[in-house]
């Protein structure tokens, strides 16, 4: 067959432009369709209700061990927007206070020399028991009912 100026049509062969256009939607599509995959599995996981083992106890906040923190010492739990600061008062009784000060929300900090709660902001300080010592703070510290269940401190945020 010949076109009308006598030259046969040219076939492009599986290296020619169209071939390599193929090649290159297939490999567009490929990459679109993995994109769209992870896309939505990352929706379902999101809008799935979580299982019972994923589920945290309502209201219960686990702060470790009762045997790895000594008498007379505090440890820094972080927990969403509302940090705790567990006391060890005496052998078998735990404080739990929210690490944040009354003054102008700063996160507290324990100062272990003076067994003190000390806000770097204001130079607040709050005793052991929550009471303001010093500095702006004019309320103590929100305590929160803490207990301990087999060597571990639980502490419970809802009533």
């Amino acid at each position: 067959m010949s076109d009308a100026d006598g030259a046969s049509p040219t076939r492009t062969g599986a290296s020619g432009p169209t071939g390599r256009r193929r090649f290159l939607e297939w490999l567009i599509r490929g990459f679109l369709s993995l994109w769209g995959l992870g896309a939505a599995a990352v929706a379902v996981s999101f809008l799935k209700a979580p299982g019972a083992e994923e589920r945290p106890s309502e209201g219960r906040v686990k702060c470790g061990s009762l045997s790895s923190l000594p008498v007379g010492s505090a440890r820094f739990i972080r927990h969403g927007t509302g940090p705790l600061l567990i006391v060890r008062a005496t052998t078998d009784q735990v404080q739990a206070f929210s690490a944040i000060c009354t003054h102008l929300r700063c996160v507290l900090q324990w100062e272990e020399e003076t067994r003190r709660i000390l806000c770097p902001c204001h130079g607040g300080a709050f005793d052991r028991r929550g009471n303001v010592l010093s500095g702006p703070p004019t309320r103590s510290l929100p305590q929160y009912p803490a207990e301990v269940r087999a060597d571990e401190i639980v502490v419970h945020l809802l009533g």
